[in-house]
């Protein structure tokens, strides 16, 4: 497919659609509690049609004479809104690129669909009765992401729970792995990987402090740009388990910490307790293992559900690896000692 070979009537058609996704995304802003969140089947997968469509509707039949075209030319609608409302502010980068992938796929089936309607019209273009009842069942469908909204609202909604858990192996004993797992305190920027969190702009961990290590007591998770989680110790059984319930505040989030619709301990999704076990093995290593307890509330579960997994799994990798590492630094350093005296 040769982009070169468009002229600048496809090109305001694309731009034509972007402005009526802009369009869409600002009102569903505004009325967010009639017509439902943005992580709703009405803009997820009835929007990106709309704009698909409109994109193969409005190119000159001349110049789409292939399939090739109502597939990708819809993307760069897409695209081109993403690049727009995050230059604007108006979405989050986070929530686009994990969205995306669906969007654009559901874009080019809008795209698709207006391709055909297209050849059907042109076969029946002496008729104009036909060609105009075709041309207002293409604009009624720009209205369908409002309509559809508009009924949905949050019903579509439905929680689905999740628990993910990590291990690592560690050649130390369980109280040395112990030792380093109540005592995070600061974290510094290169014990951090580069990971796929970060990437998609979740922040680093700053500092993990454990205010009193008893059942009732608190450890506080901080992380940059204002996030933190407050955590309290249910379970405690030293060397071997602590488990903490996880109390977040949506409302102490500062807005530019994650995407709106992201927001922890909001609508969509929340951690509720994590769990550290240690079992010691016989040739004197360690077995570390971390749990989440969360939960995600969409309408798309089966979708969201890749990416908090995944998500999830990262996150959880970086902290035990993260013990990992100190706790083989210390051993380290305690040999070294015990060879100077």
């Amino acid at each position: 497919m040769n982009f070169n070979n468009y002229d600048k009537a496809t090109l305001l058609a694309i731009t034509a659609a972007t402005v009526y996704g802009i369009l869409l995304r600002i009102l569903h802003g505004l009325l967010d509690p009639y017509l439902g969140s943005l992580i709703s089947i009405s803009f997820v997968v009835i929007a990106p049609v709309t704009i698909g469509f409109l994109t193969i509707y409005l190119v000159p039949t001349n110049q789409l004479k292939s399939i090739k075209g109502a597939i990708f030319l819809p993307l760069l609608s897409c695209f081109l809104l993403l690049c727009v409302t995050i230059a604007l502010n108006i979405e989050g980068t986070i929530c686009w690129i994990m969205v995306f992938p669906l969007f654009g796929f559901v874009a080019s089936l809008g795209g698709v669909l207006a391709f055909y309607l297209k050849k059907i019209s042109d076969t029946n273009s002496k008729n104009k009765v036909i060609r105009n009842r075709k041309t207002l069942n293409g604009s009624f469908l720009l209205f369908l992401p409002i309509l559809v909204g508009s009924i949905e609202g949050d019903k579509t909604l439905s929680r689905k729970d999740f628990e993910i858990s990590k291990s690592i192996t560690i050649q130390a004993s369980s109280k040395e792995v112990w030792k380093e797992l109540i005592n995070i305190n600061e974290v510094k920027p290169e014990e951090q990987k580069f990971n796929l969190s970060t990437f998609l702009g979740f922040p680093r961990q700053i500092s993990t402090t454990i205010e009193k290590l008893e059942v009732g007591g608190r450890r506080v998770a901080l992380y940059e740009k204002g996030l933190y989680f407050n955590e309290t110790i249910v379970e405690l059984v030293e060397e071997q388990r602590l488990s903490l319930n996880i109390d977040i505040d949506p409302s102490s989030i500062p807005v530019k910490v994650m995407d709106e619709h992201i927001v922890l301990g909001g609508k969509h999704v929340d951690i509720l307790q994590d769990v550290y076990r240690i079992k010691s093995l016989p040739d004197g290593t360690s077995i570390l293992t971390l749990s989440s307890h969360f939960y995600i509330n969409t309408a798309f579960n089966w979708y969201a559900g890749i990416w908090s997994e995944y998500l999830m799994s990262d996150i959880l990798n970086s902290q035990i690896n993260l013990i990992k590492n100190r706790t083989i630094r210390s051993k380290l350093r305690e040999r070294d000692l015990n060879r100077e005296n």
